[in-house]
C-alpha cells in the first residue's frame, strides 16, 4: 500500500513538473512572438519606409538636404524604438537599483497619463540587496503584467502594490478597485497573461493567494523567499 502511495505521489509529481515546464515554454514563445512583432512592426516598418525614401529620391535625383533630414529623423526614430524594445527585455535600472525603484519609476509614468492611480505602500527595506536578480526579474514581470491586465479589462480607478519584507520573506501584495471576476470560472489556470504570472511565480519557488469576484475588485498576495 505504501509503495502505491509513493508511485502515485511521484507520478503526481512528474506531471506537476511537465505542466510547469510547458506553461513555462509557453510563456517564453509569447515573449518572444511579442518581441519578434514589435521588431518587425516598428523596426521593419521604419527601414522600409527609410528605403522607400531613398530609393524614390534616387529615380528622381533629387537626394537633398530636406531627403537626408527625413531619413535621420526616421533613423532617430528607429534608435528610439531599439531602446524601448530592449528596455522591455531588460529593465532600465532593474540591476543597478533593485526592484521597488524600478517599479517606482514604471508606475510614474502610467500616473502621467491620468488614465489610473497606482498607489504603492512599502516598510523599510533592506539597503543591500534582499532578491536574486533572477526573483526581482520576474517579480518585475508580474507585476507589470498584473497592471496591464488591470489596465485592459478591469474598468479599475485605483491600484495599490505593497511591499512588506520580513527577516526572510517579502510579501508583496497587488490590490485593484476593478470588476473582478469569478475565480472559480476564471483562474490563475486561464488565459495567457495569468498563466504567465502563474509560470513566472512558480520558476522562483514564490507563492501566491488569488481574492477576487464580480465587482468586489481584484487581489493577489505574493510570497517570495529572500535572497539572505
Amino acid at each position: 500500500m505504501l509503495w502505491q502511495q509513493r508511485k502515485l505521489f511521484q507520478e503526481t509529481e512528474i506531471q506537476q513538473q511537465k505542466e510547469l515546464l510547458s506553461a513555462i515554454i509557453e510563456s517564453q514563445e509569447i515573449e518572444r512572438k511579442r518581441i519578434g512583432q514589435d521588431l518587425h512592426d516598428e523596426i521593419g516598418g521604419t527601414l522600409s519606409a527609410i528605403k522607400l525614401m531613398l530609393n524614390a529620391a534616387k529615380q528622381k535625383d533629387q537626394i537633398n538636404q530636406d531627403t537626408i533630414l527625413s531619413a535621420k529623423q526616421l533613423i532617430d526614430k528607429m534608435i528610439v524604438d531599439v531602446r524601448n524594445i530592449s528596455h522591455d527585455l531588460s529593465p532600465p535600472g532593474l540591476a543597478m537599483f533593485g526592484l521597488y525603484t524600478t517599479i517606482q519609476g514604471f508606475v510614474s509614468i502610467i500616473n502621467e497619463t491620468g488614465e489610473i492611480e497606482i498607489e504603492i505602500t512599502h516598510q523599510p527595506f533592506i539597503e543591500e540587496r534582499i532578491l536574486t536578480e533572477k526573483a526581482e526579474l520576474a517579480l518585475f514581470r508580474v507585476i507589470t503584467q498584473l497592471i496591464a491586465n488591470t489596465i485592459k479589462h478591469a474598468n479599475a480607478t485605483h491600484i495599490n502594490i505593497s511591499f512588506k519584507p520580513t527577516s526572510d520573506k517579502l510579501s508583496i501584495s497587488y490590490i485593484d478597485d476593478g470588476k473582478g471576476f469569478d475565480a472559480a470560472v476564471l483562474s490563475l489556470h486561464k488565459g495567457i497573461g495569468m498563466q504567465s504570472i502563474k509560470s513566472r511565480l512558480q520558476m522562483i519557488n514564490a507563492t501566491y493567494e488569488l481574492d477576487t469576484a464580480p465587482q468586489k475588485g481584484f487581489k493577489i498576495d505574493i510570497t517570495c523567499n529572500l535572497d539572505l
